[in-house]
């Protein structure tokens, strides 16, 4: 998801952040059974280590309307994935609000790949945009989230990389999922 405007990070604190947002990003899209690792020494969305089913499109068993349910699934999870990460260091490590600003930066990112990958109109990227949008911008401001991730940030500095199994602990143990 036009990562070289998303994912820009000030220094590594910000970066542990955003991977921390993106974590718990999937989880609330119903996604965590698809990555591996979290880690910090990868660049981009390369900071999560997702599993070969989250890059398998090609079932022939799968109806076209199927395949298509299949693609804007994950396309959902890719803007998902910008938008938490965006409004993790905003909200949680800034401890600011989000702006008009930040939300048209990142509608344009989902539109953008909205289009490209799966030739979507702007009307049709605008509700699954605004769907996880909001649903991110709700999860970010609860005080208990917040605290979670400034636990799962510093984990993830000590630590470099968290694999599946460590995010699911650690999220059991701050108790967010």
């Amino acid at each position: 998801m036009a990562e070289k405007r998303i994912m820009k990070y000030r220094d590594e604190l910000d970066k542990s952040y955003g991977v921390a947002g993106m974590a718990l990003g999937l989880s609330v899209l119903e996604a965590g059974e698809l990555f591996t690792a979290v880690t910090l020494d990868a660049d981009g969305s390369d900071c999560i280590q997702f599993t070969p089913e989250f890059f398998f499109a090609g079932n022939p068993r799968l109806s076209p309307r199927g395949a298509w349910k299949y693609i804007l699934g994950h396309y959902r999870i890719t803007v998902g994935l910008a938008v938490a990460n965006a409004l993790c260091r905003r909200m949680v490590l800034d401890n600011s609000a989000v702006d008009n600003k930040l939300r048209d930066e990142l509608f344009n990112a989902a539109f953008d790949d909205g289009r490209d990958y799966c030739q979507l109109e702007r009307d049709e990227v605008e509700p699954i945009f605004d769907d996880v949008f909001a649903s991110m911008k709700r999860l970010f401001a609860s005080p208990q989230v917040r605290r979670a991730m400034d636990a799962f940030a510093d984990a993830l500095q000590q630590r470099r990389t968290l694999n599946h199994i460590d995010v699911n602990d650690i999220f059991q143990q701050l108790d967010i999922i």
